[in-house]
């Protein structure tokens, strides 16, 4: 081998080693920001996740005092017999109201006598 032809081989594999060494950098910062961003990315979701929780927690205890079917059921037997009483009212009213108007008719009919 002579001289020319070992520096042109030391140039290309310092030409190939410079690429080899460039491509590693870069696919080695291109990786650390991906994982840099799905750090942030997890960091996040964490985050709202510890929201998340405070808010079912909140939920979980206001849903503990508030009312069941029993009480709901309570609630529709009270109205129901509230119903009952309102009609049967209703029913007096009109048979009062009927008899009150058979009197006036007996009144403007005969006078009062």
């Amino acid at each position: 081998m002579d001289l020319e032809l070992a520096k042109f081989l030391f140039q290309v594999l310092t030409f190939l080693m410079t690429g080899g060494i460039g491509i590693y950098v870069y696919l080695s910062n291109k990786d650390k920001v991906t994982n840099d961003r799905i750090g942030k990315l997890e960091e996040d979701i964490d985050d709202k996740f510890d929201i998340y929780g405070e808010r079912i927690a909140k939920l979980e205890a206001t849903s503990e005092n508030a009312p069941d079917h029993t009480d709901i059921s309570k609630v529709y037997d009270s109205i129901n017999q509230l119903a009952a009483t309102v009609n049967q009212l209703v029913g007096e009213n009109r048979g009062q109201s009927d008899t009150l108007k058979l009197i006036l008719n007996q009144i403007t009919a005969k006078g009062m006598k």
